[in-house]
């Protein structure tokens, strides 16, 4: 907590590849560990850095404000939960986004972005910093960073309802940007033609539609911010397919679906295997049942390649955990609740944190750059 303080700290000066650590610790000279009471002495050096990896976690929460006529948003409280045993389970990522969250206090609704940024206080061995930036109120993105975040703003896209969040993290690597979206569904037209206002004439004349020129704007605002050498991030819910106009945005601009290039299987819908969305969100029959319940992949996280003049090699680790952190790139939430014996309809708690799956990637840059 804010009352006591964690040791080692840890100073480390970067010049251009080459990084200096130290750590301050050692021998307590007073025990009462509260700040400006504690003091020690001899600290040896560090046997190396910090890790300077990559890690980063998605995921679409399910704001259910629309559906579950229980008046709980389909039980959104014990559903972040069980997300918040997820992100201790998975090693607590430097960088974590969602989408679908509610970020401001009103009367009827559950403030998520307080839920998790105090759940994830409570579970991870650092502080995080956020960035919520209000749009459309209920259905926005939220950042958390345990590193600095030096830059943060968003853009609307239409129809207005959606939009993109962009924060430039101080992390060990260099600025990385992260992005995050949630784009159109079928509830909001994201299939019907991008010809209402908002739409720039390009998508018209090109004859887009509302999601797929979501991701060209989407696209187009990375390309503008993403002026450093250190890998960039974009992740979220596009709510279409592999192969799809949305996906090739991305892909085509030789920009990588970390998912598959870390070796993962693809979606196949008859089993779930490698999908992350397809639950009924307008009722808990499939929250609370541990049947995988999911037939297509539309979440992603998208690695734009670092430059020339990063620190980081920007290997994608893959299940076999080449670097032994315990982390790699995969699915996350994709299993029924192993925390509990049960889980189900209240008092259980549910089976799934959301109707969708997320998204995990460890990015492994020791290779790359100057010594240690």
């Amino acid at each position: 907590g804010a009352d006591v303080q964690v040791l080692p700290v840890w100073v480390e000066l970067r010049v251009d590849g080459d990084r200096y650590c130290a750590a301050f610790g050692g021998d307590a000279v007073r025990k009462d560990n509260r700040p400006g009471l504690t003091k020690l002495r001899k600290a040896p050096a560090p046997a190396e850095c910090l890790d300077r990896d990559l890690s980063v976690a998605s995921l679409n929460v399910l704001h259910g404000a629309l559906g579950c006529a229980e008046g709980t948003q389909c039980r959104l409280v014990d559903r972040l939960d069980l997300l918040i045993d997820w992100i201790a389970d998975s090693g607590c990522a430097d960088v974590m986004t969602f989408q679908e969250v509610f970020i401001l206090d009103a009367p009827g609704f559950v403030n998520a972005r307080t839920i998790i940024e105090d759940g994830v206080a409570e579970v991870c061995p650092w502080a995080y910093e956020s960035v919520a930036i209000p749009i459309s109120v209920f259905d926005d993105q939220l950042i958390l960073s345990r590193d600095r975040i030096l830059e943060s703003s968003a853009i609307s896209i239409p129809t207005a309802f959606r939009s993109v969040t962009w924060a430039r993290v101080d992390h060990p690597i260099g600025p990385v940007d992260v992005f995050s979206t949630h784009l159109a569904s079928g509830a909001d037209n994201g299939g019907e033609p991008c010809n209402v206002a908002g739409c720039p004439q390009a998508c018209r004349d090109e004859g887009l539609t509302i999601r797929e020129c979501q991701a060209r704007l989407m696209a187009e605002f990375i390309v503008e911010k993403h002026d450093v050498d250190a890998p960039a991030v974009a992740t979220g819910d596009f709510n279409d397919e592999p192969g799809t106009i949305t996906y090739l945005e991305f892909t085509d601009r030789g920009w990588l679906d970390v998912y598959l290039e870390a070796g993962n299987p693809e979606c196949d819908p008859d089993t779930g295997v490698g999908c992350t969305s397809g639950r009924e969100d307008e009722n808990l029959t499939d929250l609370e049942s541990p049947a995988a319940g999911v037939n297509r992949r539309i979440d992603y996280i998208f690695l734009i390649p670092p430059g020339e003049g990063s620190v980081c090699a920007a290997e994608i680790d893959g299940a076999g955990d080449a670097d032994g952190d315990g982390q790699f790139t995969r699915h996350f939430t994709d299993e029924p609740n192993p925390f509990d014996a049960t889980c189900g309809p209240a008092p259980d708690r549910p089976c799934w944190p959301s109707d969708h799956e997320g998204v995990e990637l460890d990015l492994n840059c020791a290779a790359a750059g100057g010594g240690d």
